[in-house]
């Protein structure tokens, strides 16, 4: 062994002594009283008290610490701000149990003097003393749902990997851009540049190793993580790699269209005062969270219901803004030449317009199909979904591709709302998700060689309830945010089969977290995209390896015909048993 080695090996020896002696300090006896009660000494902050548990596979004990605060609640004229740090406390904080996600609809109920201290971020180890590569998540919910809690560490944590899930403000909180200093939008993306900023300084106190880290984000989170890959105002260093799922900037409502308008809209909800620009931002800086969080949800009603594309603001990325040059996102991504040189996973799921349909249909149809008078009306309705879902230029002839590709002249002719809701669902999902996150991987791929890898999500799990009412049966549908709970332990029916797709999701997973290179036992070799749309993996049991992605814009209604066709061949072959029977009987 070298002095250098030597000398390494004492100094990792001193490191751990010196934090065993710094927790023993704080916490004295207790930790031999109750071990379930594990106690870390964050340097330059305080300390914090969690609880112990396990992994789901193996009950290898994992260090559960909920809701460390990152940032200070932005309240007063910190509303819409980019965040504060967060200052040093004294004594030990306990967080052993999740706490209040972000103010949303969804949870929003009698009025919290508090609701907006949400600023936190989860920490799981199962080695606080270690040096390992981290695994940073941020949650989903089209910017306006979700929270951390939803996202435990039982199954990643079989792996060597430290699991950190933050959450970050939601809707007009951390969206609203008046274009100006006061209210210049985008102050959840901050957000999530602090909670990097966080794991910078201090993940090293739970085992982590800041030099070794990975975002990665469904949804929303996939759009968070497409803009901390896009934003020259992240820090160099923050991350070393990223893992997109099911999200990107390049989708066409993540960008704002007119975030000004949008939120004078919300302000006019409300009841402010339309006159000055300040007097307007004094009154959404002092408006109740219950007068925000409903005021945006009104205005994406109004919005879907109106004629045109819909411009909801409140939950998308502003670009530009008073900083200029200095901002989140100084020009729209596709008009940038700045590609962050990082290894990156780029996916989406087969049925993703499943959940993108199913809001137009009950925002814009209120829930009620169309019964058109023939196929003209149809077309007309197809022009409106392309619309709806962002592609305003040229869309008679993108209408046509739309249907080329997946209506046949009969199911047009017929212009059965029921029968064409499989294209309807396709139609939305590429228009409103996978075109964008193809053309993202295909430019990354293109400046850095190697580098990029993609999937399409097609495992047929437990079942999902993405969309809630939705009343029209997708056979074998694989929709948005189906692939989450073989990566978090969100469903308790989980069967034999489905763990076996869990472990190779989260093998795939910590391998790229760890390496850069994702892999797993016994599955075929994970090629980069070394072409437009292609080679590519299905995440299928086992994965499948396939070379050109556009065959994966038409998976609903392939599955539709494929169960139409086993549908008609029962009954083919009940009717020859039935000739048959009547014949013998005869």
């Amino acid at each position: 062994m070298t002095c250098v080695e030597n000398a390494h090996k004492r100094s990792e020896s001193f490191r751990r002594t010196l934090i065993v002696l710094t927790i023993t300090s704080v916490i004295g006896a207790a930790i031999a009283q109750n071990d379930q009660s594990p106690v870390v000494n964050i340097q330059g902050l305080g300390s914090v008290m969690g609880i112990m548990g396990k992994t789901a596979w193996t009950s290898r004990p994992i260090y559960k610490f909920f809701n460390i605060k990152y940032a200070e609640a932005p309240v007063g004229e910190q509303r819409f701000r980019a965040p504060v740090s967060v200052l040093p406390w004294s004594g030990v904080k306990d967080v052993t149990a999740p706490g209040r996600g972000c103010p949303q609809s969804r949870t929003l109920s009698a009025e919290d003097p508090d609701a907006e201290d949400c600023l936190t971020l989860s920490v799981y180890s199962n080695d606080l003393l270690a040096n390992r590569p981290v695994m940073l998540y941020i949650h989903g919910g089209a910017f306006v749902l979700g929270s951390a809690e939803r996202f435990g560490p039982e199954y990643l944590l079989e792996k060597d990997i430290v699991l950190v899930v933050i959450q970050y403000r939601l809707g007009t909180l951390g969206f609203l851009s008046t274009g100006t200093e006061r209210i210049p939008g985008n102050a959840a993306m901050y957000d999530v540049m602090e909670s990097l900023e966080w794991v910078s300084r201090h993940i090293r106190h739970f085992g982590g190793n800041p030099q070794d880290v990975t975002i990665f984000g469904e949804s929303a989170g996939g759009h968070a993580v497409s803009a901390m890959l896009h934003s020259p105002r992240v820090r160099e260093g923050l991350f070393h790699r990223a893992i997109i799922q099911s999200g990107t900037v390049f989708m066409p409502w993540v960008i704002c269209q007119d975030p000004t308008e949008g939120a004078y809209d919300i302000a006019r909800i409300i009841g402010c005062p339309m006159t000055t620009p300040t007097e307007i931002d004094n009154c959404l800086k002092q408006a109740s969270v219950r007068d925000l969080v409903q005021a945006q949800d009104q205005h994406k009603k109004n919005e879907f219901s109106s004629p045109g594309y819909p411009k909801v603001a409140g939950a998308c990325i502003t670009v530009g803004g008073p900083s200029g040059a200095q901002s989140l996102m100084p020009v729209h991504p596709k008009e940038s030449t700045y590609f962050r040189d990082v290894p990156i996973i780029f996916g989406m799921n087969s049925q993703e317009g499943l959940i993108f349909f199913n809001e137009y249909f009950q925002y814009a149809l209120n829930s009620q199909q169309i019964e058109f008078k023939d196929h003209w009306d149809f077309l007309e309705f197809v022009k409106t979904v392309n619309v709806k879902f962002g592609s305003s230029a040229f869309v008679d002839a993108v209408v046509g591709y739309e249907l080329l590709s997946k209506a046949t002249w009969e199911e047009m002719s017929r212009a059965n709302f029921s029968e064409l809701v499989p294209v309807l669902i396709d139609i939305a999902g590429n228009l409103a998700l996978k075109y964008g996150s193809v053309e993202e991987a295909n430019r990354f791929a293109n400046a850095h060689p190697g580098q990029v890898y993609l999937y399409n999500f097609d495992y047929v799990g437990p079942p999902s309830p993405m969309t809630p009412g939705f009343p029209y049966d997708v056979p074998n549908s694989v929709g948005h945010g189906d692939e989450l709970k073989f990566l978090f332990p969100m469903s308790n029916v989980l069967n034999e089969e489905h763990t076996q797709m869990a472990k190779i999701m989260v093998d795939l997973w910590t391998s790229f977290a760890m390496t850069g290179v994702p892999v797993a036992s016994n599955v075929i070799q994970w090629p980069t995209v070394s072409r437009p749309y292609g080679p590519y993996l299905r995440l299928v049991n086992p994965p499948e390896r396939k070379e050109y992605f556009v065959h994966e814009l038409t998976n609903t209604v392939v599955k539709a015909r494929e169960s139409n066709a086993g549908i008609q061949m029962q009954f083919s072959l009940l009717s020859i048993f039935l000739t048959l029977l009547v014949a013998v009987i005869r």
